[in-house]
């Protein structure tokens, strides 16, 4: 009788014990655990990649010349039947001579659609003789004796950017030499493109010239030697 008591309470204990193993295998938890992990991943790539296009975006546009524009000078004028003048692009952007318009009083020439990137160079003839081609010109314009003759004695030549001739406004360059008359003297020094005394320029003088921007008075202009 005992014997099969002991029997008996041997078959329920390893009852018991397949129950607790059953349930102990059937949950899955670190599947679970794997699940949201994976699901973590490409969310935290979206994350970091719309991060960097905006860093991209906002250097760009930060770097971009706020000043960005051309700056028309005159830098030499040649005297004579084959007078001539040239201009030079000092900005840092490119621009086109369209609109401007250059004067020796009291004669205007509008000047043509030239394009000159900065640093680059036009040949502006103002004669009866065709303008020289000239090395490490970009442009060669020929306005025949529209403005000339330039004289060595006394001259001025201006640049404007708009048709309003007697408007400081629109006078961009100036520069006027010799012993006469120079009537947009006044107006040039009331829009700061000029002050002060005329260039000197010496007997058979060929040109003046300048190397410096803005060239606003005669200390920036010199007399070339002639051959």
């Amino acid at each position: 009788m005992r014997r099969a008591a002991l029997i008996a309470a041997l078959i329920l204990a390893s009852c018991a014990g397949d129950g607790q193993t059953s349930s102990q295998d059937t949950p899955a938890p670190t599947l679970t655990t794997l699940a949201a992990a994976t699901t973590l991943a490409p969310t935290a790539t979206t994350v970091v990649e719309p991060e960097a296009t905006t860093t991209t975006s906002t250097t760009t546009t930060t770097t971009m010349p706020a000043n960005a524009a051309p700056a028309f000078g005159l830098t030499q004028v040649v005297f004579g039947d084959g007078g001539f003048v040239v201009i030079t692009n000092w900005g840092n952007d490119t621009g086109t001579l369209h609109g401007y318009w250059l004067c020796q009083e009291v004669s205007y020439m509008a000047l043509p659609d030239v394009a000159l990137a900065p640093g680059e160079q036009a040949v502006i003839g103002l004669s009866k003789s065709p303008p020289p081609d000239l090395a490490g010109m970009t442009a060669t314009v020929d306005l025949g004796p529209a403005i000339g003759p330039l004289a060595l004695d006394s001259g001025e030549v201006a640049l404007y950017d708009a048709i309003a001739f007697d408007d400081p406004e629109h006078i961009t360059a100036y520069v006027e030499w010799g012993e006469g008359v120079h009537s947009r003297s006044a107006l040039a020094a009331a829009a700061g493109v000029w002050e002060g005394d005329a260039v000197d320029v010496f007997d058979d003088a060929p040109s003046i010239s300048s190397g410096v921007y803005p060239a606003i008075d005669n200390l920036a202009w010199f007399a070339d030697i002639g051959g």
